[in-house]
């Protein structure tokens, strides 16, 4: 058994043992007095708010006068009008926050947040119902895992000092997922579609209730040639189950399992290949990743009283990964038989010289947590406050294997490396929510992190030169992550401002060298302010402006030497812009009938993401687009639905330097600015609950490049169509079932 899952039926086992003797002994002595029973809604979600799962933002009325800090909320409505064929084109719909696609499927999530740089989503924290989703969180932060969009019912993203609740990754903000709940009535769906290249996917869910305990198992399965001919297939399997564990207690309890296969090339087309056909496929049919995730999560609530509850997170995590690349060179060396070899001879760097070898990166990563997290309210004389005090204690480890083959295909190989990762990391917080007033809300906090890694080399080497080696070498890191967060005014109208130290711990392999030598490579910290207001009214109607400001003591960047993706020490930096995000519900203020909606969203993001002295004083930062936008315009009217979404990102670098010119290899240069436009029609019969839909995911089809790394030019933008069937049937709920 996988030593993560053996760690998680240790942990859970017991806990469930102590939830079941727990509310067998809270209904031997249940007394009235105090008692809360939460009632259910036809969502899965109670009246008061007492479904145990972790959010960053909530989902009451005032939820979001509540934040130290700006945030913003993709609701379901939202996904359900875009019908996204992937995470990445929600998660643009959010100021501040650049989304990456340019893999089938939305089989990787690539996201950066104010001039930070969104390679494999390491500077922003994303969570999962409050779990963490990255392979190792403390030690290699990337998400080469990204779960479907059919599992969503939300998005919830926080970038003010709200953030130190969570971490270990605080310098950016927090994007939690929110999966969808289990229903208090059997609900069933079957959902087909297909369309371009060759695209085809299929999700089956049954939701229904046994008395109090309400569960969902969802499976989804894509495949498709991919955009660039690159072929995927995927499968994701997610069940939910919530259940009481007495009169004030309730946990739940969720199990997935992903696995997917795709062709997933690092070498892109160069400067000419592309000129000359934008829509060129893939130059490396033969690489290939493959990744599977297995997770189990229990989240429980105890309530003590009306003022007073505990909420635990036990999970753990396993994830392992094989990327099969084959071996190529940018120039001809001697004695060595390509292949095959692409592109121009004569030009130096023009052409890539594919060897009959490949390179195999073998990985696996395991993740266990506990996490209980306390909220109390109390009053000192006029004054409300409300106490959030919570710690974690993580342990992850990862093991990686670099295998040699003699051939492009080959999944053996000879062993050319071997080392072992581990880290046992503890967290701390404690912040207090004071009300003054019913307008004025002070929000401190403070965070505490500490991590202790080790990294162990088994097998090191290069060339003939491998041998066995028995290396280890430790680093540790800590810091003390204070913030402050105030609001003042209404629901409706308030600002609010706040500061707060952001903080990120080196990657082991960064910070540990080969030779288990300590390089003392520096953490991420920044100090962040924001500033902004929220207006809103009854008619969902809804305007936020936010201004930022943040100072990096230093940065991690990608090494832009010959396409390398390493990460160095990038010296001091500073991002500041502005946030506007608006909605508009232009049905209410015209007065249309109940049947009728018009709505309008819009964001606009400035974001001058710069490094500040050093020999790049002055110069953007790499993938940090100065402007950003997106708007929606939304139309439904008894059972027709129609989208438009539009899409904008500016132009950036690609290097330190800001070098404008492209290389001849199309690692460097500029990237112009990309458009995209979505648009989706639907139409439901209520009465029989079937609905068809009909999708065109960039529009435009405008292609253009999305990134120049790690080597060579990779596009986006291709037009595609989709048609999808869907049916839902909802029963009659049991008798009994939400009493």
């Amino acid at each position: 058994m996988n030593p993560a899952l053996r760690f998680a039926l240790l942990l859970l086992v017991p806990s469930v043992s102590c939830l079941t003797a727990t509310s067998a002994f809270a209904q031997a002595k249940k007394k009235d007095n105090g008692d809360v029973k939460p009632a259910a809604n036809g969502n899965g979600n109670t009246d008061n708010g007492a479904i145990p799962e972790v959010r960053v933002i909530g989902e009451r009325a005032d939820s979001l006068q509540k934040i130290p800090g700006s945030g913003n909320l993709v609701t379901q409505t939202d996904i359900e009008r875009a019908q996204p064929y992937d995470l990445a084109e929600m998660v643009r719909r959010v100021p501040g926050l650049t989304a990456r696609q340019d893999y089938g499927g939305g089989l990787r999530l690539d996201i950066g947040l104010r001039g930070l740089d969104p390679g494999r989503s390491r500077r922003v924290l994303i969570l999962e119902d409050g779990i963490p989703l990255a392979i190792n969180p403390y030690a290699e932060p990337d998400m080469y895992y990204s779960p479907p969009i059919e599992r969503m019912r939300g998005i919830e993203v926080v970038k003010g000092s709200g953030s130190i609740l969570f971490g270990p990754q605080t310098i950016g903000g927090v994007i939690n997922f929110l999966t969808a709940m289990p229903p208090d009535k059997p609900h069933a769906v079957v959902d087909v579609e297909g369309g371009s290249f060759d695209y085809k996917r299929a999700m089956l869910s049954w939701g229904d209730s046994i008395g109090a305990t309400r569960y969902l198992v969802q499976g989804v399965y894509k495949e498709g040639d991919g955009l660039r001919a690159e072929a995927f297939k995927s499968a994701d399997v997610f069940g939910k189950v919530i259940f009481e564990t007495g009169s004030k207690g309730q946990a739940t309890l969720k199990i997935g399992l992903h696995d997917d296969r795709a062709d997933s090339d690092d070498v892109g087309l160069t400067q000419a290949m592309y000129r000359a056909d934008p829509r060129r496929t893939t130059l490396a049919p033969y690489d290939r990743l493959a990744l599977r995730r297995y997770d189990i999560s229990l989240t429980h609530e105890q309530r003590f009283s009306k003022s007073t509850k505990l909420k635990t997170l036990v999970y753990a995590y396993t994830t392992s990964r094989i990327w099969r690349r084959q071996d190529y060179a940018r120039a001809p060396q001697a004695g060595i038989t390509y292949e095959r070899i692409i592109g121009d001879v004569n030009v130096p760097g023009g052409a890539i010289y594919f060897k009959n070898t490949n390179t195999i990166l073998d990985r696996s990563y395991d993740v266990a947590g506990v996490e209980p997290r306390f909220e109390h309210r109390l009053h000192t004389g006029p004054v409300a406050h409300t106490f959030d005090v919570g710690a974690r204690l993580l342990f992850e480890r990862a093991h990686y294997q670099q295998r040699t083959g003699d051939f492009p295909t080959s999944y053996a190989g000879s062993l050319m490396l071997e080392e072992f990762h581990s880290t046992a990391a503890v967290a701390g917080y404690v912040q207090d929510r004071i009300a003054f007033r019913d307008d004025l809300m002070v929000t401190p906090g403070v965070r505490v992190e500490h991590a202790d890694f080790t990294r162990n080399v088994t097998r090191q080497g290069s060339g003939s030169a491998v041998s066995d080696r028995d290396v280890e070498g430790k680093s540790s890191s800590t810091a003390v992550v204070p913030g402050i967060g105030m609001i003042f005014g209404s629901r409706l109208a308030h600002v609010f401002g706040g500061l707060h130290v952001g903080f990120s711990p080196p990657r082991v392999t960064s910070s540990v060298s080969p030779k288990g030598e300590n390089l003392q490579l520096d953490s991420e910290r920044s100090i962040n302010y924001e500033v902004g207001t929220r207006l809103s009214d009854k008619k969902r109607n809804r305007f936020e402006v936010t201004g930022f400001l943040s100072n990096f003591q230093n940065q991690l960047i990608s090494s832009s030497e010959g396409g390398s993706t390493e990460l160095v020490n990038g010296g001091s930096t500073r991002h500041m812009g502005v946030e506007a995000v608006g909605a508009l519900s232009i049905g209410k203020l015209l007065h249309f009938d109940a049947d009728t909606d018009l709505d309008l969203g819009a964001r606009y993001t400035l974001a001058r993401a710069t490094f500040t002295g050093g020999p790049n004083d002055g110069m953007l930062l790499p993938y940090a687009p100065m402007h950003t936008v997106s708007t929606n315009l939304d139309f439904g009217y008894r059972g027709f639905m129609a989208e438009v979404a539009y899409n904008y990102a500016d132009s950036m670098y690609t290097d330190p330097k800001n070098t404008v010119p492209e290389d001849v290899s199309g690692r460097t240069g500029r990237i112009p600015g990309s458009h995209r436009v979505d648009v989706a029609l639907k139409y439901k019969h209520a009465a029989s609950g079937l609905s068809v839909r009909f999708l065109v995911k960039n529009a435009l089809d405008d292609v253009f490049i999305i990134a120049r790394r790690p080597e060579g030019i990779f596009a986006s933008g291709f037009r595609q169509f989709i048609v999808g069937v869907r049916w839902d049937f909802e029963g009659k709920g049991r008798a009994g079932a939400a009493e």
